[in-house]
């Protein structure tokens, strides 16, 4: 029984130092990851959604943002224009 319990603690053991000891160095590569990298992000849509009454559908559906204020319904595509005229 003293075998059992010693090899089931020293599993566990490495498991555990190997699951903490990898955490760390995932962390490190995808900052350097994120260093190198250069991104573009376009400004000109959100990418917001919010669900809103879509009148074609005549249900509550998510509407994506195209530009600001106008909502496109993710289902039937219908533009919803909410800007000021």
């Amino acid at each position: 029984m003293d075998l059992v319990s010693f090899s089931t603690g020293l599993l566990s053991a490495v498991f555990a130092y190997a699951l903490f000891s990898q955490k760390e160095e995932v962390i490190e590569d995808l900052e350097v990851e994120l260093e190198e990298e250069d991104l573009v992000i376009n400004d000109e849509s959100t990418g917001r959604h919010v669900t809103m009454s879509c009148q074609t559908c005549r249900k509550l559906k998510k509407h994506k943002e195209v530009t600001p204020n106008l909502y496109q319904c993710c289902k039937c595509k219908r533009h919803v224009d909410l800007r000021a005229k």
